[in-house]
């Protein structure tokens, strides 16, 4: 079931980019490279005046990209739900603006609703069930926002033969499938994250 947004207040031509939510695990995962990439995008985030906005908390690659950009002087938002809302999960202060919501469903609204484009970093199924609903709703046409995939050492390449081999099989139209941003550089990041959506075919 979707959520109900005012899409119309969301569709929109990439240009300059002023937000960016993240998607990413909760756990720090079994490669440093996960770790270093997250320190990195803090900074470009930083060098580029862009606003984070992520699940709230300071658990994992998530923690580790916000308290990186807040102490880097850097914006950030989080957001949680209130049953998430422990002091496991916020051991410490990492947001700029912590927003309290009732509920998943309302967290990923609000995330959603802040954000001008969306990337994946490593994670689990947290993340793949952000990242699958946000771009179908790519593909539905509900929202024109860049929607990317940060595939540090490969992480993604699995998911990537399977949504190829969906396009293969007639379930995706390889046009929907080329809007997904693959950042195989992270110092690629912005520009991709701006480039011009297309036009997708109508789904329905």
């Amino acid at each position: 079931m979707f959520l109900k947004l005012d899409f119309d207040a969301i569709l929109f031509c990439m240009g300059k980019i002023n937000t960016v939510c993240v998607f990413t695990g909760s756990s720090y995962g079994s490669r440093e490279a996960y770790r270093e990439d997250a320190l990195k995008l803090a900074q470009i985030f930083k060098d580029n005046d862009i606003t984070l906005v992520y699940g709230g908390g300071n658990k994992g690659i998530m923690g580790v990209l916000a308290k990186e950009l807040k102490h880097l002087g850097g914006h950030v938002i989080g957001v949680l739900p209130k049953a998430m809302d422990l002091p496991s999960v916020r051991t410490e202060d990492v947001e700029s603006e912590l927003i309290i919501v009732d509920d998943m469903h309302k967290r990923k609204e609000k995330m959603y609703s802040l954000a001008d484009a969306f990337i994946a970093l490593p994670g689990g199924i947290g993340t793949l069930e952000e990242l699958s609903e946000i771009f179908t709703w790519r593909q539905l046409g509900y929202h024109k926002k860049n929607v990317a995939v940060l595939n540090t050492t490969g992480y993604y390449d699995s998911l990537l033969a399977f949504l190829e081999n969906t396009v293969d099989e007639g379930f995706m139209s390889k046009d929907v499938l080329d809007e997904l941003i693959v950042i195989e550089n992270i110092d690629d990041t912005i520009p991709l994250l701006e480039r011009d959506a297309a036009e997708l075919p109508d789904k329905l």
